[in-house]
């Protein structure tokens, strides 16, 4: 035999030596990569399949007079010169409507002047402690305080503490009161 012809004997095949797992395997891959490189093109032309629902409204389009932007004298809700929502049936509050919640700083304090507030000189009662914070109460109602802050007996909040017995704080005059 010539040299070239036992070159190509002794040549390995691409396929010859492959077992059928490999075969398999090899169509897998194709099959992935075919399906990646056409997924793509589906998506671009089919986007009402892939995109965000659709809104739908649940009066059918339909909108009642009174929330009608336009009413039916013509003025409309909405000032844009003065960047102001006008309704003639409703008076203007003192508290802006919109998300900023902004207050108007011309408005009085709305706030009952007869409202019980700590530092009456009262005895007073520890109704529970959490998170930092105490409820105390006495007869004039039931409050919230944190360290620092007015007791009902006029003296404050020096601390919150927990021993053996329990939950306690410590006033400013250095008494302990726990809870009942």
């Amino acid at each position: 035999m010539t040299k070239r012809k036992a070159s190509l004997i002794n040549r390995r095949g691409y396929f010859r030596d492959m077992k059928p797992v490999d075969y398999v395997l090899s169509v897998v891959g194709l099959l992935i990569g075919t399906a990646a490189a056409l997924f793509p093109w589906h998506v671009y032309f089919n986007p009402e399949s892939y995109g965000p629902p659709e809104m739908a409204f649940s009066r059918g389009g339909v909108v009642p007079p009174d929330e009608d932007a336009v009413p039916s004298s013509g003025t409309p809700l909405f000032e844009f010169e003065t960047g102001r929502f006008v309704r003639a049936d409703t008076p203007p509050a003192s508290v802006d409507r919109l998300t900023t919640g902004k207050v108007d700083p011309n408005a009085g304090a709305s706030g009952d002047p007869d409202q019980p507030f700590p530092g009456n000189g009262r005895a007073f009662t520890l109704f529970a402690v959490h998170d930092g914070r105490a409820l105390v109460g006495d007869m004039d109602g039931v409050y919230l305080v944190s360290r620092k802050s007015r007791l009902p007996d006029g003296t404050t909040l020096e601390a919150i503490e927990r021993d053996g017995k329990g939950w306690h704080i410590v006033t400013s005059d250095k008494r302990l009161i726990r809870v009942r």
